[in-house]
């Protein structure tokens, strides 16, 4: 499953288009999710608008677990309205509702509450996050600040 969701991504940014990449960014965060979480991933937006747009993408969990380490894969998504947050992120063991702020598409802040789903309760209760989305410069990514 690593091994696919990996290749997945590698292989969706070698066949995108210019146009694609405009809309896409990489993603860094930490979460507390009853216990430390770093992600990595992508980030892509549909919609161009401050007043509504929608977030999507992969990302892989980094957390230590009994002494080891752990690569989880995930999938979020995120609806954007007005600098509002709302959205879900599932990995194979949880489902996680969240609530937060945007920062112009730069930095989400957010919370939100893990749902386990396995066994291997590895998350679990409340979370909180701060994720950086750092895309190329000229990117339609970001919001741009609007001064009247």
């Amino acid at each position: 499953m690593k091994k696919f969701f990996i290749l997945s991504l590698i292989f969706s940014a070698v066949i995108s288009k210019a146009q694609l990449l405009e809309k896409t960014a990489l993603n860094i965060s930490y979460r507390y999710t009853g216990r430390n979480v770093l992600q990595a991933g992508l980030e892509y937006r549909f919609g161009d608008s401050y007043d509504g747009s929608i977030i999507v993408g992969p990302s892989l969990l980094y957390t230590r677990f009994n002494d080891t380490d752990r690569f989880i894969p995930e999938m979020n998504i995120n609806i954007l309205r007005a600098g509002l947050l709302v959205g879900i992120s599932g990995n194979p063991y949880s489902l996680e509702p969240r609530i937060g702020v945007s920062l112009f598409n730069a930095i989400f802040l957010n919370t939100g509450y893990a749902f386990p789903i396995h066994r291997d309760k590895y998350f679990k209760g409340m979370t909180f996050g701060i994720q950086f989305n750092i895309a190329p410069k000229n990117s339609k990514f970001y919001d741009h600040l609007k001064i009247m």
